[in-house]
């Protein structure tokens, strides 16, 4: 059973009805696959059970990244700009989300040139775009996707090799609030973090390397792993529910709840 935390006397946060995107681990190189699936299957159910909407897009064999939904694309307004992985064996997994968007009538994609890992590394926030300066994203990407979007890009540069990802680092919990591990930033990048989150939460090193910020947050709920209760008790204290969930089977892939679902976000 999920593990839930829920406030004390402070001020209340306010949910937001969200839609995400979910691929199930049909494929996805397991030892124990009825394992993944039912760690993904409550995720999903927590999901739905929160009032969002879950689409499915189904997996395809030979493809088992794709469970990783974060990773394929970011969607902003109905515009859906693809993701492009430096790894050459996940090449076929955006073209295959691709399909999935035209079919269910996104009209407006594109498959980038440049690499960066969906919104993992491109996460929009309120009227701009935080992107990934690091390893997995090229710089080029920037450009390509203010322009495709129209929105502003923040360039987060990030310092730390284990954290590779912007979404490893930063947990966006809601417009104005986040939670992050400052050791995976640069000073520049930690100014414009401040800049763009008048609250912030410090998250030490530990809970960072355990997935701790692999979550999801709809402004009120935080679902996210069941490995970091210290975190999981802090954000309670700030006044968010914190539903905690066994992700043990996608820790071995570097991911956890986030890793699991892409967020269709409105435009703003």
């Amino acid at each position: 059973m999920p593990r839930q935390r829920r406030r004390g006397f402070v001020a209340p946060r306010a949910a937001e009805l969200r839609h995400y995107v979910m691929c199930p681990p049909v494929f996805l190189d397991e030892t124990s696959p009825a394992t993944a699936m039912g760690q993904w299957e409550r995720l999903r159910a927590v999901l739905i059970g929160l009032g969002h909407r879950v689409s499915l897009v189904p997996g395809r064999p030979g493809l088992p990244g794709m469970v990783f939904a974060s990773r394929a694309a970011t969607v902003v307004g109905g515009r859906v700009l693809g993701a492009r992985s430096r790894a050459v064996e996940r090449s076929a997994e955006t073209p295959a989300y691709l399909e999935w968007f035209a079919g269910h009538g996104f009209r407006s994609a594109l498959e980038p040139v440049f690499a960066h890992e969906g919104e993992n590394d491109l996460i929009p926030v309120g009227p701009r775009l935080l992107a990934a300066v690091g390893p997995l994203t090229e710089a080029a990407a920037h450009a390509e996707a203010q322009a495709f979007f129209g929105l502003p890009v923040v360039p987060l540069e990030l310092a730390d090799p284990r954290f590779p990802r912007l979404g490893s680092a930063l947990a966006v919990l809601g417009e104005h609030t986040a939670a992050y591990y400052p050791g995976a930033f640069t000073p520049t990048a930690l100014r414009r973090l401040t800049r763009v989150f008048p609250e912030r939460i410090e998250v030490d090193e530990a809970d960072a390397a355990a997935l701790g910020l692999d979550a999801v947050s709809d402004g009120r709920s935080v679902v996210m792993g069941d490995t970091t209760p210290a975190l999981a008790a802090r954000l309670a204290e700030r006044g968010f529910r914190t539903i905690e969930l066994d992700m043990s089977a996608f820790a071995a892939h570097g991911a956890s709840v986030r890793g699991c679902v892409l967020e269709l976000r409105a435009a703003r």
